[in-house]
């Protein structure tokens, strides 16, 4: 596995750091930065059906698969 990864290959439980939102749709980028998915920060994959579940800091969000995909992390703490 490279570097950098889709978010989707992130086991189940385990922590990382989001490296880069791979999309140009705007309202994309918008609602992932309103609900704190930003460059840098660490993330955690909790489940992947019937949605993608990570938790944000505190908070635990829910993302729809081709979402979970623009979202780019790496596991080099």
């Amino acid at each position: 596995m490279s570097a950098y990864f889709p978010l989707p290959n992130l086991k189940i439980g385990a922590k990382a750091i989001v490296n880069k939102i791979e999309t140009t749709d705007e309202g994309i980028i918008g609602h992932l930065m309103a609900l704190g998915v930003l460059q840098g920060v660490t993330i955690m994959l909790e489940r992947r059906f019937p949605s993608y579940v990570v938790m944000v800091g505190r908070s635990r969000i829910a993302l729809d698969e081709a979402t979970a995909k623009t979202i780019y992390v790496t596991q080099n703490f």
